[in-house]
């Protein structure tokens, strides 16, 4: 079973971009933990709560491979059996500990709705649909690249005017959302794509 206090809100563990991780835990966690992941609170940002509102899914225990989500239960479940037998969990959930470290535990509302459109207790086993999932992801996703381009609008305006290189200006930001640095060249080439398809619909 997961590690978790009774006075812990509930949550459900969705998958996030490797280089994300750093921000993740730098803008939206607090103190709280569930075992040594700190728990990610995402209800301010917009459109959240209407997302976190969706109807969501029973995550049952028979082996499959996990997808965008997955509950507290088969989690803790995943991560013991990790630490007993690395190779059963990979043949049967398709996870193993880098797969694992992707999944970050997001808190969730006291109450759920479920099929049918029943209102009930979010539970251990409650897990993320697919769509919330992928809701979830495209709106932390784009809260991360707002951070980015605040972060380079500031770059920019402390620079007055100087010429620097983007990846100065990536390496920076990484530093200050103490990202691990590995993760510099793919967020320079995205950050480069991105900035050039918004000149493109200008």
């Amino acid at each position: 079973m997961p590690e978790t206090s009774s006075k812990l809100p509930a949550v459900a563990w969705l998958k996030v971009t490797d280089y994300m991780m750093g921000w993740i835990e730098y803008e939206l966690c607090g103190s709280l933990r569930v075992g040594d992941r700190r728990i990610v609170c995402v209800q301010h940002l917009k459109g959240a709560r209407a997302i976190l509102r969706m109807q969501t899914e029973e995550d049952t225990m028979e082996p499959r491979p996990v997808g965008l989500a997955m509950s507290a239960t088969r989690q803790g479940c995943i991560s013991a059996g990790l630490t007993l037998n690395p190779k059963v969990v990979e043949q049967l959930y398709g996870m193993n500990r880098e797969a694992l470290a992707l999944f970050v535990p997001i808190e969730c509302p006291r109450m759920t709705l479920t099929e049918g459109g029943v209102l009930r207790p979010w539970n251990c086993d409650t897990c993320f649909s697919h769509k919330q999932a992928s809701q979830l992801q495209h709106l932390l996703r784009e809260a991360f690249w707002q951070a980015v381009a605040q972060f380079a609008d500031r770059y920019a305006r402390e620079h007055q005017g100087e010429k620097y290189a983007q990846q100065d200006m990536i390496e920076d930001f990484c530093r200050e959302t103490h990202t691990d640095d590995i993760h510099v060249p793919a967020l320079r080439r995205e950050w480069q794509r991105r900035v050039k398809r918004a000149g493109c619909r200008r």
